[in-house]
């Protein structure tokens, strides 16, 4: 996985527009699905343009704490429906009790971002993805970071730190594009795919929302088998996910049964 230098350019000068919980959109093989949306009306929307082609991910954005539920009844309505990964995010520091049931309604990998937020906030989110470790399985706790609002420096070495934690770093481009030269994004994306491959990072579920909103660009190799091969992989990964989670499910109510709950 490498930078390409004309698709960092194109995506500097025309930044993607971030997603609400009120917005549906398709860009490429990503479903943008927000949480806030209403439930048939969506998926019937889905339902027509996956007829036409298949997605390979839906992101889902939840929405503020007390719309929740809605975005729980979408997550669960896209995993029953739909073979593909989910990718939700989560712009606040959620509790234990609410990441397991978004995890048990069908999410596959959870964003929680850290931005540059006050102490007390930037501490909250860390010990919500601290919690979603132990919920979600290894390498599917991913944290955004926006380039630009931060020293490179100090971006650098919090994509380090996240990494030494478990947690998946990604790298998103800001709306004003005068927050962050090439040189900076170049080299800021440069270390995380060093990172990733230091790490070892599992990153093939996040592939099309990489491509998607990165600078990043797999070397072509393999022609119509190498297509085949990953298209396997992507179908076991998705498998071993849904397993677990049933297992997981299952688990934790056999708990509270026997608790009396």
């Amino acid at each position: 996985m490498v930078v390409d230098d004309t698709k960092l350019q194109k995506l500097l000068s025309d930044p993607a527009k971030p997603l609400t919980p009120k917005d549906l959109r398709r860009d490429g093989n990503v479903f943008m699905v927000g949480g806030e949306l209403p439930a048939q009306e969506t998926l019937e929307t889905l339902f027509d343009s996956h007829c036409l082609a298949p997605a390979e991910l839906f992101h889902l954005s939840f929405g503020a704490p007390d719309t929740f539920s809605n975005g729980e009844t979408l997550a669960r309505l896209i995993k029953r429906n739909f073979s593909a990964h989910i990718l939700g995010k989560m712009d606040y520091p959620a509790s234990a009790p609410i990441l397991e049931r978004v995890y048990a309604a069908g999410v596959d990998i959870i964003d929680i971002p850290l931005t540059s937020f006050d102490r007390t906030d930037r501490e909250s989110r860390l010990a919500s993805l601290q919690s979603a470790q132990a919920i979600f399985p290894r390498w599917t706790v991913v944290s955004t970071l926006v380039l630009g609002e931060e020293p490179l420096e100090a971006t650098l070495t919090e994509i380090g730190h996240l990494l030494a934690r478990g947690i998946v770093p990604l790298l998103h481009l800001p709306s004003q594009t005068n927050r962050c030269g090439i040189e900076d994004a170049t080299a800021a994306y440069t270390k995380l795919a060093t990172e990733w491959r230091t790490f070892k990072v599992t990153v093939a579920p996040l592939l099309p929302f990489i491509a998607l909103t990165t600078p990043f660009v797999q070397p072509k190799q393999g022609g119509a088998l190498r297509g085949f091969m990953d298209r396997m992989r992507d179908r076991r990964l998705l498998a071993a996910s849904d397993f677990r989670r049933a297992l997981r499910v299952r688990q934790v109510e056999e708990s509270f049964e026997s608790a009396g709950l």
